[in-house]
């Protein structure tokens, strides 16, 4: 069961931000005995779906600092599932192909103008 629901903004830089859900989530056994509080936390640029206190949850995730950080979990108690939303993946596979595409350019810039660059073929007019 979810307690204690907070929601909060970081800033990174001038124009970045991430939403950080925290809240903590007992556990108990079949016969209704609280075993223990477990910390949660959510990091995205937006959510898809909602947590409030009292609702019950399904959760995994890895442990950092004592507090479980996940990227979706299920709500049982509306029957939503709950996820923290970043970049897409084919937006990084972009901005990874552009930034190689670039570092090859400038090496090649570099490996001319130290090295010069490739000889004309024979016949070629050198001069218009």
């Amino acid at each position: 069961m979810v307690r204690g629901a907070q929601v909060r903004t970081e800033y990174r830089g001038e124009h970045a931000s991430e939403v950080i859900w925290t809240f903590r989530v007992e556990e108990y056994d079949t016969a209704g005995t609280l075993l223990s509080l477990v910390p949660v936390e959510m990091r995205g640029l937006t959510f898809e779906g909602s947590v409030a206190d009292g609702d019950w949850v399904r959760a995994r995730g890895r442990t950092k600092a004592g507090t479980v950080r996940v990227t979706r979990l299920e709500n049982l108690t509306t029957g939503a599932a709950v996820r923290a939303k970043g970049v897409s993946r084919p937006a990084v596979v972009v901005a990874y192909v552009l930034m190689a595409a670039i570092a090859a350019f400038v090496a090649w810039g570099f490996y001319t103008t130290f090295f010069g660059g490739p000889d004309l073929p024979p016949g070629f007019p050198g001069d218009w």
